[in-house]
């Protein structure tokens, strides 16, 4: 499966920003790439309209494409069951190249960690005299032949005889949970046989006697046979021990595969470890990721639409590996380590680009689709209406119109009554409902837009506004801060904005005693085209 591609418009997400990740992303998934659309903030009314009208569903939040520790290349898979051998823990290391292994239960839950230090721990040490794992486990792991078994577990203590048979039945005492490991002596066996020992292992031969294996099947007594010799099934016996039978340490907390690498960093600079156990928000074991992983990121990649800033797009941006820019703004500050397709025209709408690019690769988009190109154009040229509006955007228009079966200028007033409505919305929603963050010159600039039928039920509340305006402006430190509230139908906006933005104002747009935090813009409708532009040069 190919890997995601992310899409998506700028923060504080407006109707074209939108739809143009949903519609590229369809473009894209129809010449089999593999693109997901997503916002990255809460949809306005506008928005709402136009996607409930067209039944699309709203696009995933996306909180942010900061490496993850899913994005390294870590060791997929790389555990063991606890029901695994510790000779299968030493052939999985060998085989690969780790020091430590990740252990879990059936249901992968994650256990704890092995370092290579804790099974050579095990094997040099010579007090370790214990034996839990299977019978079959043990036919594997010393060549042994199935003589007699009364039992699939085995659990008990290791008993090696280097005896001579009257000093082994004076000085060793049997048990039941008992497992002698022997070469063929007659007496000694007998002996363990009559004691009803757990399991007898004969070294050096794979045959018996038939009085001895009848007495054994009298006492229920298992026996593997194995042609090996005693020194190497004294030496391998204890490989073939379950991993569960030995101390399985936590010594390396499990890191979960959302961590960020910039976190995990920071943690890994304190622990020092060299291997560390991958798993999911379930504790379920994934895989063992090595710090030496680190270096070899898969950066999330990402198509950034309708901006071309790192401050307008997500978090964790300059982490992602950015393989394509679609806009209509002024180029930014946005830079790449290789070459990427960027396409940047002088048009009202990403959407009208969007569309061309449909033209161009000779795909017809289905109605909805159609749609929410439209509604993204008709929303940023107020229906052709700003002066932003070019020849691709009115003829754009008329085809997309004529695919999607709509009355585009009947259709524009719903998406205009619903972007107007205030209805259970604070002051502060309706400032930031669409709004651009921006420097110039160093100077912090924020500026709100919100089209309405008719502003003069906001101007009833002007002080309220002008309060959370001077309390947002101060709060995020902006020296420049203004909301426009854009009459659709009369082509003109009222600019509010807090007290240090006043003498820019007055400069830009003259020296009139009644615009003090407040004045009417007659023919500005565009804060792309009209107003920034004017900021633009008048703080150069």
């Amino acid at each position: 499966m190919k890997d995601n591609i992310y899409a998506f418009g700028h923060k504080n997400p407006d109707t074209d920003s939108v739809c143009s990740a949903i519609t590229l992303a369809y473009l894209k998934n129809s010449r089999k790439m593999h693109v997901t659309p997503y916002i990255l903030g809460e949809i306005n009314n506008e928005t709402k309209y136009v996607l409930n009208y067209f039944k699309v569903n709203k696009p995933l939040y996306l909180n942010d494409v900061k490496l993850q520790i899913s994005d390294l290349n870590y060791k997929k898979d790389c555990f063991l069951i606890d029901n695994n051998t510790l000779n299968d823990l030493y052939l999985f290391m060998q085989k690969e190249n780790i020091t430590g292994v990740p252990i879990c239960r059936s249901n992968k839950e994650y256990l704890g960690m092995i370092t290579i230090k804790d099974l050579l721990k095990v094997i040099i040490d010579s007090k370790y005299d214990s034996l839990h794992t299977s019978y079959d486990n043990l036919l594997s792991i010393i060549n042994g032949k199935e003589i007699l078994r009364f039992a699939n577990e085995i659990k008990g203590k290791i008993i090696l005889s280097a005896y001579r048979s009257k000093d082994f039945i004076e000085n060793i005492h049997l048990t039941h949970d008992s497992i002698l490991v022997i070469g063929n002596r007659y007496n000694t066996i007998i002996e363990a046989i009559m004691a009803k020992i757990k399991l007898i292992i004969i070294v050096g031969t794979n045959t018996i006697s038939e009085e001895v294996i009848e007495l054994a099947k009298k006492n229920k007594v298992s026996i593997i046979t194995s042609n090996e010799e005693l020194l190497y099934v004294s030496r391998i016996l204890i490989l073939s021990n379950y991993i569960k039978s030995i101390v399985i340490k936590d010594n390396a907390n499990p890191i979960d595969e959302k961590m960020y690498v910039n976190d995990f960093l920071t943690y890994a600079n304190k622990c020092h470890f060299t291997n560390y156990p991958v798993v999911d928000k379930k504790k379920r074991v994934l895989g063992l990721l090595r710090i030496e992983d680190v270096n070899t990121p898969n950066k999330k990649k990402v198509i950034m639409l309708d901006h071309n800033e790192y401050f307008q797009s997500v978090d964790g941006i300059e982490e992602a590996d950015i393989i394509e820019i679609i806009d209509h703004h002024k180029i930014g500050n946005i830079n790449s380590s290789s070459p990427i397709n960027f396409r940047n025209m002088a048009v009202g709408s990403t959407n009208t680009i969007i569309y061309e690019m449909y033209k161009e690769n000779k795909v017809k988009p289905p109605k909805n689709i159609a749609g929410l190109m439209l509604s993204g154009i008709i929303s940023d040229t107020l229906m052709l209406h700003s002066p932003t509006t070019t020849n691709y955007d009115i003829q754009a228009v008329e085809e997309l119109s004529k695919i999607a079966k709509i009355d585009p200028v009947k259709y524009s007033k719903g998406m205009f009554s619903a972007a107007a409505s205030i209805k259970g919305k604070t002051i502060e929603e309706l400032i930031y409902n669409d709004f651009k963050s921006f420097n110039i010159n160093n100077r912090k600039i924020g500026i709100g837009q919100m089209p309405v039928i008719n502003y003069e039920k906001i101007l009833k509340d002007k002080n309220k506004y002008l309060d959370v305006i001077e309390k947002v402006s101060k709060e995020h430190d902006y020296d420049i801060f203004a909301f426009c509230i854009t009459d659709i139908i009369n082509n003109n906006t009222y600019l509010l904005y807090n007290k240090n933005s006043e003498n820019v104002f007055r400069s830009v747009f003259g020296n009139n005693s009644e615009m003090y935090e407040g004045f009417k813009l007659d023919g500005i409708v565009s804060r792309k085209k009209q107003l920034i532009p004017k900021l633009m040069d008048e703080l150069k």
